[in-house]
């Protein structure tokens, strides 16, 4: 009976809530500046204030988070304006395409800026996806750009890569929806023109008559009885024109988040659709039926136009109009990305073959499995890199990425993999029989994170919550091995986050040996680590020991938090830390977690640097993982 109740109240768990409540901040934790008053504000004030600070808040989150994004997104914004102003008063205003015009109005000028919009943005599409040639962009960048400003800016832009890329989809869209719908009409109108008689589309619909040179309506030859969806797929721009809206359809509906993260496999492959869209948009155009006149010299449109009852009597216009094609110009965009992508794929092809000798697997609660690797080839993963894995037996073409949890010292490879998705479980699954039956595995990596940075700074606040203290795994590993080869880092600061005790098992052997390793350096590690939720039986157990040396879930010195981290007031104690320095202090916040915990971050982060205590001459920078 005693062993039910206690089975019962262990299933209780205590949730903790964010809460308003009152902290009562020691004096030595407010920033040293005599501007700051102590003195309790009227309630008008307090609101005005507030509004101000709001907005000069988001303003600043805006400047810190977005200005590099919005501002590349706006010059890429503008250059498409332009090549659509610019292309469509180009085919306006050509001479050359005078009676083209006269057949389909400006449907001509729509669809051609239109085509050359979706050609500029299929140029730039693939480009984000070549996580090779980013990797050597940010392996380059850091060795040209000697201001750590400026280096920043450029990396954060290189870690949205994924954001721009959505971006470029987006407007492949737009500009397709447009391309299209120009496209209808001229359609529509070059098959109406057949009801027109005695006007001057009607007769260059059947200029066909007199020369096949001069023919430029591509259905004046076709049976009026067949008129119909099927004269426009028995061209080629017709039927790789519905091709492509197939595939752009299924690639933009596969691509939402439910769809991602709920059914990958149907994203991944719905994703590779994009080869037959590239082969299709590429040969879109070899038909040549926008047509444009070739002698312009012997047939003058600007005068001949409006003779045209007199074409071939008038003095003026004896020489019928003649017309070729239009080359096709798509594949003059696409040439340098696709080629690039080709030798990016091939890279990584090369990479998967690669022999890949698992040496240990290791099962954790909380669903999480950690796999030992070793390869022949593959470049040292540096600390807060990541690698692509896949595994043969589930799928020969879907790669999954996961953190590198080993430092460079160790003579292998980790990653500690939660299974919590279709892909992640059948690979458990897989590994079930281990050693017995081991399946294999491809790799393809390392490439760079937003963590590449964390030893450009004097301190730095790493923030992982749940699984997301894997990037840190490999920094923390590499200072423990590598102490005096990161002269600058002069304090860390470890946050991690759980909601239960057994995901401590992951890391608390390595925590432990930091520890040890790191006595000689006091204040250098700083361990915050925080439980969220708990059992009845979890809280007995806490008090009941909480008289030990060490703590009861980690076995570290440093006793465990419950609750949640008040990072106000963590903050201003490591402001008012001496660090014994005379230069301004840099302190990066590196975080991988929950939404809500990267924006309460950015805005403390913000609110700090813009204080009046800018005489403690400290800057915080936030970097977040994006994958």
């Amino acid at each position: 009976m005693n062993n039910k109740t206690s089975k019962k109240n262990n299933r209780k768990r205590v949730n903790l809530e964010q809460q308003t409540t009152i902290v009562n901040v020691h004096e030595q934790l407010l920033p040293s500046d005599p501007s700051i008053s102590l003195k309790v504000p009227s309630l008008t004030e307090s609101k005005s204030r507030m509004s101000f600070q709001s907005i000069r808040l988001w303003f600043r989150l805006f400047i810190v988070n977005d200005l590099a994004t919005i501002l590349v997104l706006f010059i890429w914004l503008i250059i498409n304006i332009s090549l659509f102003i610019g292309q469509f008063f180009t085919y306006h205003q050509s001479r050359s395409y005078f009676y083209l015009r006269a057949l389909i109005s400006d449907g001509l000028s729509i669809a051609r800026a239109s085509a050359l919009c979706l050609n500029f943005n299929c140029f730039l599409i693939l480009l984000p996806v070549c996580r090779n040639l980013l990797s050597l962009i940010r392996y380059i960048l850091p060795r040209c750009i000697t201001q750590s400003r400026f280096r920043r800016f450029a990396i954060r832009l290189f870690d949205q890569h994924i954001g721009f890329h959505r971006c470029i989809g987006y407007a492949i869209c737009f500009w397709s929806l447009l391309h299209v719908g120009a496209h209808i009409y001229n359609y529509e109108r070059l098959i109406d023109v057949r009801n027109e008689y005695l006007t001057l589309p009607a007769v260059l619909s059947l200029l066909y008559l007199q020369s096949s040179d001069s023919e430029i309506n591509p259905f004046d030859r076709i049976n009026s009885n067949t008129l119909s969806v099927g004269a426009m797929l028995s061209t080629t721009p017709g039927i790789t024109g519905v091709i492509l809206c197939i595939c752009l359809i299924m690639i933009f509906s596969s691509s939402t988040s439910l769809i991602r993260r709920s059914f990958y496999e149907i994203f991944w492959f719905a994703h590779h659709l994009f080869i037959i869209f590239f082969i299709c948009i590429i040969i879109h155009g070899f038909q040549g039926l926008i047509k444009s006149q070739t002698n312009l010299n012997q047939h003058n449109p600007d005068i001949c136009a409006s003779l045209y009852r007199e074409w071939g009597i008038n003095q003026q216009c004896l020489i019928y109009p003649r017309f070729t094609g239009s080359s096709a110009t798509s594949w003059i965009w696409l040439l340098v990305p696709l080629v690039l992508y080709t030798l990016e794929r091939i890279l990584r092809f090369i990479r998967s073959l690669q022999r890949v000798e698992i040496i240990n697997i290791i099962r954790h609660e909380s669903n999480v499995i950690q796999i030992r690797f070793r390869t022949k080839f593959m470049i040292t993963p540096q600390p807060g890199q990541y690698i692509y894995l896949k595994c043969f037996s589930i799928a020969k073409f879907e790669w999954h990425p996961f953190t590198v949890t080993s430092a460079p010292e160790e003579d292998y490879v980790s990653v500690h993999i939660r299974t919590i998705g279709n892909w992640t479980k059948e690979l458990g699954e897989k590994f079930l029989m281990y050693p017995q039956d081991i399946p294999r595995l491809g790799v393809d990596g390392p490439y760079g994170s937003p963590a590449d940075d964390v030893f450009n700074y004097d301190g730095v606040i790493l923030v992982g919550a749940g699984i997301g203290v894997t990037p840190y795994a490999a920094i923390l590993k590499h200072i423990r091995s590598s102490q005096a080869n990161h002269v600058r880092l002069r304090r860390v600061y470890f946050y991690w986050i759980c909601n239960t005790t057994s995901c401590y098992e992951w890391f608390a052997e390595m925590l432990q040996q930091l520890e040890h390793d790191l006595r000689d350096r006091p204040n250098f590690l700083t361990y915050n680590i925080y439980l969220t939720q708990w059992s009845m039986g979890q809280a007995r157990a806490v008090v009941n020991n909480n008289t030990d040396e060490r703590d009861i879930w980690t076995g570290l010195e440093s006793k465990t938090h419950y609750g949640r981290p008040n990072f106000d007031v963590d903050f201003q104690a490591i402001i008012n830390e001496n660090w014994e320095m005379t230069e301004k202090r840099d302190i990066g916040v590196f975080v991988c977690g929950p939404e809500p915990i990267v924006k309460q971050l950015q805005r403390l982060c913000i609110k700090i640097n813009d204080h009046k205590s800018s005489t403690n001459k400290v800057q915080f920078y936030l970097n977040k993982e994006n994958f």
